[in-house]
């Protein structure tokens, strides 16, 4: 009866990989030094069932390649050589017993290099007759009988499978990951057994798993923080001394921390001592970014053109990491230049900022100056976004040698946005969805009261690698007497991309004294597929939008239009190529975007 027995021990492969590196570089200078002969490799023919003809072949390729034939002397020589590699590969998918055997050309005289024809058999495949896990260590308390359980069912190798190597492994690792995941953060497979009977073609299992303690968190010990202040790392920290150890916390913390502009890079671990589990420090280290930084840029939108933009941002601001944010943007539609300073989050986790912005465009002949200054707080629990904000804001409207004057507004707004997708930057499944009040009261520096309420969602679903559909729906009305002293900020208006594809941006509206300007109501909905090609990040899209604008919704009139796109996925998003033409427009529409809008 043939055993394997392994132990896994960090410390041991770490002492095999240390030696292994000490001997490799000597004699990798010894044998540079060598005189290379070339030779061509033997001819080997595996002479077995042809889905082992891959694996044989990877197998002993390396063998072949550094062997030299010259005679029948050396064939056999090659062929003892290489019996024990098909062997091993062939047990790596359950079979034993295997018949290997080599087919001699007797034709062939002694001092010529014969072909070496080997015939395999590989016999019968090993079945699983026995499973055997266990657990030392404090996993055995009661309190974790259920995740026992669990653990046993993350088994890949059942009684009555064939067994392979590859899912040997895998199960074996399986258990250790969800077990060094959480509670557990110096948990070791401490026996590994696959015992083979190669008479009966059976395999019996068994693992033995050592937990260890359970492990707490303690303090932050950070390293690498010089000029920014002492508790600028602890904000991002929400882990409280004496919490159960999690690996899913350690790497949100070190996503929050890799996420900020104070720092080039981050690293977050404990030391997994099993004689220390209790209160174990958190080792933050980072190193600190330029706080000062210029950007410059230039780009094109289907919606405002070309433009350029100069950007500056310091992390530092009266030396208590607050970030001043600057910038000025040029597009042809559009110009505008803001400022705004975001403070570091709170222990909660709450972010607060406060801005400045003016802005000038002239889009459908409408002219609008704003200028504003708000506050605004942030703050998420999971998957959902939160935002509360104030904002003053003056606006100023011509056109078509039509003064509109001035009007100003105090809004006090809340937004929630809920990201339920599997990749935020390019998803496939899943939904985004937005809420948005705001309120303004001519009792509190407003022309005009008006209550705004807006909503969107977007649903994607992909049944498979190739197929991608997207629909997306919008609706948003203002409660309001008129809407004459609202400014255009809080009304609708819509086109273009994003929007409603087919039409110009913000080419939908309502007229005011032949003005096209912004209306109370508004209601788009979309329907897209996406074919990638072969699973890549190449695809096409065929689409449909349809919605309007209008004051009241006995005045609205849906515009339907349709088109088509190409799509390339990035690492930053989908960019998207489209063509699109609205049912009561005479004109193609081209729309480019990059990433998904929310």
């Amino acid at each position: 009866m043939k055993k394997f027995l392994a132990n896994h021990k960090s410390r041991a492969v770490r002492w095999l990989c240390a030696t292994c590196c000490a001997i490799g570089l000597p004699i990798g200078l010894v044998y540079a030094q060598d005189t290379v002969t070339e030779f061509d490799p033997p001819i080997v023919n595996y002479q077995t069932a042809s889905e082992f003809n891959d694996l044989i072949e990877q197998s002993t390729r390396q063998i072949r390649l550094t062997a030299q034939v010259n005679d029948n002397g050396d064939a056999w020589q090659l062929f003892r050589r290489l019996r024990p590699a098909i062997r091993d590969a062939l047990g790596t998918e359950g079979y034993f017993s295997p018949s290997i055997q080599r087919i001699v050309d007797e034709t062939v005289p002694e001092d010529v290099a014969p072909p070496l024809n080997i015939n395999i058999e590989p016999g019968v495949q090993s079945k699983i007759v026995s499973v055997d896990i266990q657990f030392d260590g404090e996993i055995n308390q009661d309190e974790f009988a259920q995740r026992r359980e669990r653990l046993k069912t993350l088994w890949l190798l059942g009684v009555g499978q064939p067994f392979n190597q590859a899912d040997w492994s895998a199960s074996k690792d399986s258990l250790l990951r969800d077990m060094l995941a959480k509670d557990f953060a110096a948990a070791t497979l401490s026996e590994s057994l696959a015992d083979v009977d190669p008479e009966k073609n059976t395999v019996a299992l068994r693992v033995v798993y050592d937990s260890g303690p359970v492990f707490t968190f303690g303090e932050l010990q950070i390293e690498g923080l010089n000029k920014y202040p002492k508790d600028l790392v602890s904000r991002y920290n929400t882990i409280r001394p004496g919490d159960r150890y999690e690996q899913e916390r350690l790497l949100r913390l070190l996503a929050e921390l890799q996420g900020t502009t104070y720092f080039s890079a981050v690293d977050v671990k404990i030391d997994a001592d099993d004689r220390q589990p209790v209160n174990v420090p958190i080792e933050v280290t980072v190193m600190e970014s330029d706080s000062k930084r210029l950007g410059l840029g230039a780009g094109y939108s289907s919606n405002t053109g070309f433009r350029t933009e100069a950007t500056y941002q310091f992390n530092n601001l009266f030396d208590r990491a607050y970030s001043l944010v600057t910038g000025v943007r040029v597009e042809q539609k559009r110009q505008s230049a803001y400022a705004d300073v975001f403070l570091p989050p709170s222990i909660r986790g709450i972010t607060d900022s406060v801005g400045v912005a003016i802005d000038h465009q002239e889009i459908s002949n409408l002219e609008v100056d704003r200028s504003s200054v708000g506050v605004i707080r942030e703050f998420n629990k999971g998957i959902n976004d939160f935002r509360l904000g104030l904002n003053f804001q003056l606006e100023e409207r011509r056109a078509l040698g039509i003064n509109f004057g001035q009007t100003q507004a105090l809004v006090a707004s809340s937004s929630w946005t809920r990201n339920a997708v599997d990749d935020r930057l390019n998803p496939s499944e899943g939904y985004i969805a937005f809420g948005q009040l705001a309120v303004a009261a001519e009792q509190f520096a407003s022309d005009q009261d008006f209550v705004r309420l807006y909503g969107r969602v977007q649903k994607f679903w992909s049944p498979s690698r190739e197929n991608l559909f997207s629909a997306r729906f919008e609706a948003g009305t203002v409660v309001a007497s008129a809407r004459r002293d609202i400014p255009q900020d809080y009304l609708f208006r819509a086109g273009g991309t994003n929007s409603l594809r087919g039409f110009d941006f913000l080419d939908l509206g309502v007229i005011d004294q032949g003005v096209l300007v912004g209306g109370r109501r508004v209601m788009i909905g979309s329907l897209e597929y996406t074919r990638w090609f072969d699973g890549g990040p190449l695809g096409a899209a065929v689409f449909t939008d349809v919605g309007d604008v209008s004051d009241n919704w006995s005045d609205f009139d849906p515009k339907p239009a349709i088109g088509v796109g190409v799509r390339y996925k990035t690492p930053a998003g989908p960019i998207a190529f489209d063509v699109a033409k609205a049912t009561d427009q005479d004109n193609l529409r081209i729309h480019f975007a990059l990433g998904v809008a929310f």
